[in-house]
């Protein structure tokens, strides 16, 4: 086992996502780790040899599982940085570089070479030296260059620094099998220890081998989010990079890619689960009409069917929900949420998006098919795009038409959406009190949720509390302590039941309503109840400690 772990010393992690400029990237990639790493160890005078053999091994092995927390993105704001002041002095770059290029080939053998080396040396030293040398006349050139050095007198470049706070200030890469060296050990902790910085320069850490890891919270996986992970080249290619730029220059680090999936098994025994994952692929609205939470049923079932689009006879139980003789499922499947606003002051209840939740239990051919499935609906866009000779985008948008009510655009989101309505940790608790945000399709109808008969209305609550009980344990939940039912929406900006669109069984029509649902323990999300599930309905969300609200 090999484990390294890296603590944001700012409680922030800077660097920007490879594919997109004005967005951060979390977790830290491996890649990411690596080039550091190599960048500290090229950084020495006279770099060690063993510390490259360790790098060199540590490039080989296996892409790491990785154990990080949730983060929150903040704002981008672009600002204007004075550049640096190389225009107030001649810039010797071109000096340097065939300065460097000549001692390369000397220690080639390029006798003629050899000879250069000594002219150019003499050169550049002799010009720096005209350039740093008093003026002639000071009392009139001295103010003026002095005042160019100035920041409010330099040249300003917008400039974006996106950032991530994780909610633990650390993050964690994990080698289960592999078999380090002593020395390996030993050269890998001497690096750690002089690594200063993770992404951007402002992003300062301390780092350290670990005995006793936590447990993974990302593992390598067939399908999933995109990390850039390290090859067998890696540190041949930032060697070549070093040497060109010395870390001067903007450039792209070397990487190859690997998929990576949450990993569930780090929260199986701390706290009770729902059987549904908080694994999402979320697909954000980019474009397209504005529409209220209502809408939601209809806009889960044009993404399902958009899914099933050109899967042909094979579509897997998982994603169509049906039985090979089309009979409804009786396996958990995937779920599609969309995602309104609320619970915030300014919430107004529109979609911001679409969730895709997988249950837990799900295989590994069950997500892949999935996964392929966005994969097809992508490259349809691709080829419309290409069509259309338009620019792709990567992810690309996807078109969901929406009959009457318009289109909409959607992307895949990679990442970490600075929005908290799509992140799934904030509908996934862990919380001991949760409440409707989309009203709950009974299984089975009560009765007149609404009567003014007392003795009725008693036992109609009475029975819809214990359907809503028998609910939550139907998704693996424990039995709830408190069960309340609401004639109202508990967040703000939601809707009330009354306003969506009924929901049929057959010939019978599903009752609807918001609920309060309170446990003796936390317990973790998502939380997807009653016989709406599958498409929007019954989506809870935990209530904040001390939030008492109706």
């Amino acid at each position: 086992m090999l484990a390294i772990e890296v603590t944001f010393l700012t409680g922030r992690y800077v660097a920007t996502s490879y594919s997109d400029r004005r967005r951060a990237e979390w977790p830290p990639h491996p890649a990411r780790l690596f080039s550091a790493l190599a960048a500290t160890h090229l950084a020495d005078e006279a770099p060690a040899p063993t510390e490259r053999a360790a790098l060199e091994w540590l490039q080989a092995l296996d892409a790491p599982e990785l154990a990080v927390s949730d983060a929150s993105e903040r704002d981008t704001v672009t600002v204007f940085v004075p550049v640096n002041d190389g225009y107030v002095l001649k810039n010797f770059d071109g000096q340097s570089g065939k300065l460097e290029g000549a001692r390369a080939a000397a220690a080639l053998g390029d006798k003629k070479a050899g000879r250069e080396v000594a002219r150019l040396e003499k050169k550049l030293l002799d010009d720096i030296a005209k350039e740093v040398a008093m003026p002639p006349n000071p009392g009139k050139d001295g103010p003026a260059a002095a005042f160019a050095l100035l920041p409010d007198s330099r040249i300003r470049q917008p400039r974006t620094f996106p950032s991530v706070t994780p909610h633990e200030p650390r993050a964690t890469f994990m080698w289960p099998d592999a078999q380090p060296t002593d020395e390996q050990r030993t050269n890998l902790d001497a690096l750690l220890a002089r690594l200063v910085r993770l992404g951007h320069s402002s992003s300062l850490v301390s780092a350290r081998l670990l005995e006793k890891p936590p447990a993974a919270t990302l593992v390598p996986a067939a399908v999933g989010e995109r990390l850039r992970t390290t090859g067998r080249a890696q540190l041949a290619a930032l060697e070549a990079a070093f040497a060109l730029h010395r870390e001067t220059e903007p450039r792209v680090m070397p990487a190859r890619f690997q998929s990576y999936a949450r990993s569930t098994d780090h929260r199986a025994t701390e706290l009770p689960i729902s059987c549904f994952s908080e694994d999402w692929l979320v697909l954000r609205r980019a474009d397209g009409v504005a529409l209220p939470m209502i809408a939601g049923p209809g806009i889960a079932r044009a993404v399902r069917a958009a899914l099933m689009s050109g899967g042909g006879d094979g579509i897997p139980e998982i994603l169509s929900g049906h039985r090979v003789d089309r009979t409804p499922s009786e396996r958990d499947h995937l779920a599609v949420v969309p995602l309104p606003f609320v619970g915030h002051e300014h919430a107004d209840g529109g979609l911001l998006g679409v969730a895709l939740v997988l249950p837990r239990g799900a295989t590994a051919d069950e997500r892949a098919a999935v996964y392929r499935a966005v994969v097809r609906w992508e490259a349809r866009a691709r080829e419309h795009a290409r069509n259309q000779d338009v620019v792709e985008d990567a992810p690309p948008l996807v078109q969901l038409l929406l009959g009457q009510e318009g289109v909409w655009w959607l992307e895949r989101v990679e990442g970490l959406d600075k929005r908290a309505t799509l992140q799934a940790r904030t509908w996934c608790g862990p919380a001991t009190t949760w409440a409707s945000v989309t009203p709950v399709a009974l299984d089975r109808n009560p009765g007149d949720l609404r009567t003014r008969d007392a003795g009725k209305l008693a036992r109609v609550l009475a029975e819809a509390e214990e359907i809503v009980v028998r609910a939550c344990t139907r998704i693996g939940l424990p039995t709830p302590g408190l069960v309340e039912v609401l004639p109202a929406a508990p967040f703000a900006g939601s809707a009330k039941a009354r306003r969506y669109e009924r929901v049929k069984s057959g010939s019978t029509q599903r009752v609807l309503t918001h609920v309060r649902v309170t446990f003796s323990e936390p317990v973790s999300g998502p939380v997807l109840i009653g016989a709406g599930r599958y498409h929007g309905l019954g989506l809870l969300r935990p209530v904040p400690q001390g939030d008492c609200r109706p």
